[in-house]
């Protein structure tokens, strides 16, 4: 489906405080009250004393992961314009670079090495490049809240102009190539809310649309027709849609307008718009109209409609016709059309037992379509589709020295929720599978997201070291589509918390084993491994939790704040008594309570504004007085990031992480013993 900032933005919450909330004071919005910070420096001080325990443990996985690097095959460059640009490892250091198709001649653009040194956190959210060529657009964060900077580099002269701050990391030219086209965010909220035109020359900005409704978000992103962009609001379960004419800089009428439960996600490609939309049906539909009559619905006409249960997910444009991405199950599948819109072919994205996403990475001239696919055992690969001719082609792979892949299996495991059927893909290491082989059990089940089972050298390691990696497809996640993601969104959310609970419960004695289980989970994921902790704390040996959203309840009862009705689908809405009530019963902050927690890591970024610092360290705060365990119970807070790592340090915070469990595992071993 085309770009949509919903998910991009769905965590940008902050909490209210209740009045029966005794670790209330740990929310400074400031994030400069002494007390606060003195408070998280010293239980940064308390795990600073676990990591020196296991240092060596820690140090041992990241020379493991050093010496097995692998010999990545060259990965597809973005084509745009006959022009190919990729950001790589280039003479030691990451660069931007451009070459002409089919040419070896670098130049290089911009130095990321370079412009991320004097910041301890940084990371280049996109860049743009205008007609000429002579002028580089850049959008940075430097400070981990995702609130972007706007620069942009002289190719000729290397001076750097500052345009604009505090918009999100959207970068579109104009045809003249004297302004750039952004969109800002609210100061208090960070709500992306309006399309501005920015000018080089210092002149005003102009504000061309405005999102006026604190329940939906503004965005855009780039047509296959260059002369426009589509201009997106949309909220938790609707969207409307504009035509930005980079030209001129006019903004159409709405193509469709905003109704509940009505998506459309369009593009342009010469003189005609397509759609996958589902104003017509339940479920979405493949659509095309003059681009003349775009607004005028009774001349859309249905190109391609599943006529199974497969759901349409996105589409793609080239000058040799369409190419739209179905899924059923598990499975996808690619269609092809002619610039008639007669249909050609299908054929199946991947081959049983992988995952493959779609990467266009070509122009809409290139004809050219990537795949990039693997397994938790399967180093990553990429196939080059002709659009064209539908001939499709390896085109890299990544190579391994030291990796034998037969010595690995993966599988597909069922386990039982209330009589739902519940996949778990799991990897391990043949020769060090054992009857008490610990699990490492991922999961995460919100926003209709399928976690992927990437291959990952780390995650390999963790496999040589006789563990059992596993990731459980929960409802709430999109392994099944869109009734998958309802089954587990909302009121249903204890669906997803059930599910990941059974998933542990069965993998305990997978192959006839008896196997301690350690639970991973970030952000929304954090919600669905704590909740589980509390209804099943025996069930588990040990978690993680990485920005975790736990203080569920009293963020989302903040209704002075813009995303709190936009997420009340995937949360509840707790102005409402019956669905108040079900948040209440899974919140994973409410439902501390004393009893036995295994150890758990919780890892906050002082400057995150997706899922704020406060709600881990109440939820630390909380179960440390409350917990009858042994622990050990650490916070860990990184002062310069937000929700996401800084890349430089994201090997040594997930050594941590892996290393964090795997002492754990040590210990179980010797008490069995």
């Amino acid at each position: 489906m085309k770009a949509c900032v919903l998910l991009a933005f769905a965590l940008l919450l902050t909490g209210a405080v209740s009045a029966s909330d005794h670790f209330s004071w740990l929310r400074d919005d400031s994030r400069s009250a002494s007390k606060v910070l003195n408070y998280l420096n010293q239980q940064n001080d308390k795990t600073q004393l676990y990591q020196e325990r296991i240092r060596s443990l820690s140090e041992s996985l990241q020379q493991i992961w050093q010496d097995n690097r692998p010999e990545r095959a060259d990965k597809p460059w973005q084509e745009i314009g006959g022009y190919e640009y990729a950001i790589l490892n280039h003479k030691g250091k990451r660069t931007l670079l451009s070459r002409l198709v089919g040419s070896e001649d670098l130049t290089e653009l911009l130095s990321i090495d370079a412009r991320s040194a004097e910041h301890d956190y940084y990371q280049l959210g996109d860049w743009a490049l205008d007609s000429t060529k002579t002028k580089l657009a850049i959008a940075e964060d430097i400070t981990g809240t995702e609130q972007y900077r706007v620069s942009v580099v002289d190719l000729k002269t290397q001076q750097v102009t500052s345009v604009a701050q505090n918009v999100d990391s959207s970068l579109a030219w104009s045809k003249d190539g004297q302004s750039l086209y952004l969109i800002q965010l609210e100061q208090q909220t960070s709500r992306p809310y309006a399309l501005t035109k920015y000018f080089l020359n210092e002149s005003k900005p102009i504000q061309l649309t405005e999102e006026l409704d604190s329940a939906w978000l503004l965005s855009y992103y780039l047509s296959s027709d260059t002369q426009f962009a589509v201009v997106q609001a949309n909220s938790e379960n609707s969207s409307e849609q504009r035509l930005l004419n980079l030209d001129s800089g006019e903004v159409s009428e709405p193509l469709l307008p905003r109704k509940a439960g009505v998506e459309y996600y369009v593009d342009v490609a010469g003189s005609m718009l397509f759609a996958n939309s589902n104003h017509e049906r339940n479920d979405f539909a493949f659509y095309s109209a003059p681009l003349t009559q775009a607004t005028h619905i009774n001349l859309w006409r249905t190109v391609f409609e599943p006529t199974d249960e497969s759901r349409i997910s996105n589409f793609y444009l080239f000058e040799s016709g369409a190419v739209v991405v179905s899924q059923i199950g598990a499975s996808q599948s690619l269609h092809f059309f002619d610039n008639d819109n007669r249909y050609r072919s299908s054929q199946l994205l991947a081959d049983a037992g992988q995952v493959a996403w779609v990467s266009q990475v070509g122009d809409y001239q290139s004809n050219k379509l990537h795949i990039r696919s693997m397994s938790l055992t399967q180093p990553a690969k990429w196939d080059r589709l002709n659009t064209d001719t539908l001939q499709r082609e390896r085109f890299s792979q990544d190579y391994y020295p030291q990796y034998q892949q037969s010595a690995y299996q993966t599988e597909q495991v069922m386990v039982n929720s209330g009589g739902v059927t519940i996949p778990v893909t799991l990897a391990y290491r043949k020769d060090k599978l054992t009857k008490t082989s610990p699990v490492f059990l991922y999961g995460y089940g919100a926003y209709g997201m399928t976690m992927k089972p990437y291959f990952m050298s780390q995650t390999i390691s963790l496999l040589d070291e006789g563990v059992i990696y596993a990731i459980a497809h929960v409802r709430g996640g999109g392994f099944y589509g869109d009734a998958w993601y309802q089954a587990g969104k909302g009121i249903k959310k204890e669906n997803a918390i059930l599910d990941f609970i059974a998933a542990a419960r069965d993998l305990t004695a997978y192959n006839l084993g008896k196997r301690p289980i350690y639970a991973m989970g970030g952000s929304a994921g954090g919600t669905l491994v704590a909740a589980a902790l509390n209804q099943a704390p025996d069930l588990f040996d040990g978690a993680v939790l990485k920005v975790p959203f736990v203080d569920v309840v009293n963020s989302m009862s903040d209704s002075a704040l813009p995303l709190t009705a936009q997420q009340y689908g995937e949360w509840g809405n707790p102005n409402i008594a019956d669905e108040l009530k079900v948040m209440q019963q899974y919140d994973p902050y409410l439902n501390l309570s004393e009893q036995n927690y295994p150890p758990i890591l919780i890892q906050v970024g002082l400057n995150d504004r997706r899922v704020p610092y406060w709600e881990g360290a109440k939820y630390y705060a909380k179960l440390s007085e409350l917990t009858t365990g042994s622990g050990p119970y650490l916070l860990s807070t990184n002062f310069t990031q937000g929700h996401s790592t800084d890349r430089r340090q994201s090997q040594s915070q997930q050594a941590f992480e892996y290393a964090f469990l795997l002492s754990l595992t040590l210990k179980d071993i010797k008490a069995e013993q």
